[in-house]
Formats: structure tokens, sequence, C-alpha cells
């Protein structure tokens, strides 16, 4: 049995790493401002977090979790621009931020004595767009991505002695629009130029399945088709 915590989990690719990580013996807790279809109040916890509300995100999570250990935990947690950087407020630049970055390691600083209690992994899910000289112009995600990479290096560091695994996951272009396992809906949909999401779980589980000894540092994953890489 395995202690779970995904953050960002309510669609998407979040969906599909719940769907996709969950056993039926684990326990999870589904962070997200919406509830996630798959929890059911018992052994998936649905935790309400706005994590572009305030800082109180941090406090709602740990107390959900409790003293418990947690042996996964799994930052998918991102948002985008919606407009040409010259043309956005700079407060929805700030949530960008918060969303896909600050968030990620105060949740991690906040659970830190239930991670190092359960020995196990950190995921964070990076993009290529944080990867260097790519091409992005969403200034503020890119920024958050490239900044997710360095967080997963200093906590690797940080948490080695305590024999927990960090990794920072990059996909580039998916399509999130499809559901797991409906792999060929997607290769369909979007002409092969989209990763599946059953790509991207199945990779992570791969992560999350190599013994304790074993530490995967980063991955990069974009399409076959993306030439911004």
């Amino acid at each position: 049995m395995s202690n779970i915590v995904i953050v960002g989990a309510a669609r998407g690719l979040g969906l599909a790493l719940a769907g996709g990580l969950i056993g039926p013996d684990d326990r999870a807790w589904l962070v997200s401002p919406n509830e996630p279809a798959l929890a059911d109040g018992k052994h998936v916890v649905w935790v309400p977090v706005d994590l572009a509300n305030d800082n109180t995100h941090r406090d709602g999570v740990a107390a959900a979790i409790g003293e418990e250990p947690v042996h996964t935990l799994v930052y998918n947690s991102a948002v985008w621009e919606d407009d040409r950087f010259d043309r956005m407020d700079v407060q929805k630049l700030t949530r960008v931020l918060d969303i896909s970055l600050s968030g990620a390691i105060q949740i991690i600083h906040r659970l830190h004595d239930n991670i190092v209690a359960g020995r196990g992994n950190i995921v964070l899910i990076g993009s290529t767009c944080g990867l260097d000289n790519e091409g992005a112009t969403c200034v503020a995600y890119t920024a958050a991505k490239f900044g997710l990479r360095g967080a997963a290096h200093a906590l690797r560091s940080h948490f080695r002695s305590a024999m927990v695994r960090v990794t920072c996951v990059n996909p580039g272009s998916m399509a999130t629009d499809t559901p797991l396992g409906d792999a060929e809906t997607a290769l369909q949909r979007h002409g092969s130029r989209r990763i599946p999401v059953d790509d991207v779980v199945s990779l992570v589980k791969c992560v999350l399945s190599l013994s304790p000894a074993a530490c995967v540092k980063e991955i990069s994953l974009p399409a076959t088709l993306d030439t911004d890489v």
C-alpha cells in the first residue's frame, strides 16, 4: 500500500496520472480547486485547494494528510499565459508563477516530514518549454518550468540522505483532451503530433517502479514532430 499525493489532478494529465498510479490498495489525496472524478471520500480524498488564492493552501494540504507518510508526491499543477506577454496583466503573470512554481516549493516544504517518512519519490511535471533555448514566448510559464527544473535539482540534493528520489519529467505537446486508455484516438485526433497521456503515465510508472537505489534525475519527452526543442 502506498500513500500518494497528486497536485493538479482534476483534469487532463493530472486526472490521467491519478487513474494510472493509484492502485486498489493505495490511499490518495488529490489536490485541486475542482473535485476530480476519481475522488470517493474514503481511499481517494479530494483536497479542495486553489493554489493561486493565498498561502493557506499549504496548511490545507497538510491538515488533510496529517502525519501520514507520503510515498509518492506528484506536482502537476500549472497554468500559462492567455495573451502576448506585453498585453498580460501583472496579476495574471503572478498567478502563473504561483501555480506553476511557487506552489510546488511551498507544498513540498509543508509536507517535508511526511515525505521523509515515506522515503519514496517526488515527481515534478515540467515541460519542454523549460528546456534551454526552447523558443517558447510564454514568459512566466517558461520561467516557471525552468525554475521547476532548478527546484528539482536542489530538492534532490536536499532529500538524498533521506533516500527520497526527485525526478523532473518534461513532456512536449500532449493530447490532454483525450483520456487515459484511449491513446489511439489521441493519435488519430492530432495526427500523431501530440503525445497521448498514456505515454507520460507509463513513464512515471516506470520511474516509480525502480528500486530505492536508482534515481532518475530528469526526463525530456518531446513529441516526435515537435520542432522547437
